[in-house]
């Protein structure tokens, strides 16, 4: 195949309009944790994540999937804002039966609010959109989705909950990325409302830790391989956790008993 210089060089300039795009989105700037990071199964990268660490992660590639998903996440939203519009008396009262994408606040971690955009609600019941590749889904269908996506689902609720809505179940909607329409996937459970409060408990102690000590409390924190090859502050070979982590999870499973009081205070 022959390409001329003139296609390279457009290539280029496309290639660049695209990844500027897509690192300038909204969720690849968050710098401050959200519902999906309150269930992550590793206290270290959560850690890492409340003390506002720099990433050091030198293998870490464009979030093209996630942008992928973000589209769909978009899509879907045009596709049910139509039809809130096309409901019968829509046009007279403007009451929407789905909501989407509305802003909602679980409670506070050290200080900070814990806020997201849920994808949707209709009549009580929250529903989170996931877009996973083959493999993924195939593990999420044999095992479940996970403590991070569940967790996530109740945080939701109890932000939804806070606004006054009423919450009976929570949804995780995995829509395949790469596969046929009818290899999605649908969990679900009743909303418990301790386990959010439960994940948002354990994130304040967390970030009081490190407010506390700095640096100083990484090696403090329990390792958990959670995605380890796509966290931002994988370090492969570290020996120093303020730079860096190895993503060895066999640490030491406790912090000293002097220092548990801070997670409490």
């Amino acid at each position: 195949m022959n390409i001329s210089q003139k296609v390279l060089d457009q290539q280029a300039e496309l290639d660049a309009l695209i990844e500027g795009h897509i690192l300038n989105q909204p969720r690849s700037l968050q710098r401050e944790p959200g519902p999906s990071e309150l269930g992550i199964p590793c206290d270290l990268r959560l850690g890492y994540k409340l003390a506002g660490h720099p990433e050091v992660n030198a293998n870490q590639t464009l979030p093209w999937k996630a942008w992928i998903g973000t589209n769909v996440h978009t899509g879907l939203e045009e596709l049910l804002t139509r039809a809130n519009m096309a409901r019968p008396g829509w046009a007279a009262d403007g009451v929407d039966r789905y909501l989407l994408e509305q802003r909602v606040t679980a409670g506070g971690v050290d200080g900070t609010d814990i806020s997201g955009n849920s994808d949707l609600y209709v009549d009580g019941i929250v529903w989170d959109w996931k877009i996973p590749g083959g493999t993924t889904l195939r593990k999420y269908k044999k095992e479940g989705p996970g403590e991070q996506y569940e967790v996530q689902g109740h945080v939701y609720g109890l932000g939804h909950e806070l606004a006054g809505r009423p919450v009976t179940d929570i949804v995780i909607y995995f829509l395949p990325r790469d596969q046929e329409w009818k290899q999605r996937f649908l969990w679900s459970a009743p909303y418990d409302r301790q386990r959010a409060l439960d994940a948002l408990s354990r994130a304040d102690g967390i970030a009081k830790l490190v407010r506390a000590l700095g640096p100083a409390a990484f090696p403090l924190l329990k390792r958990k391989a959670s995605w380890c090859r796509s966290c931002p502050w994988l370090s492969p070979g570290s020996t120093d956790l303020a730079r860096g982590c190895p993503g060895d999870p066999d640490v030491v499973d406790e912090a000293a008993s002097d220092l548990l009081d801070l997670i409490s205070q």
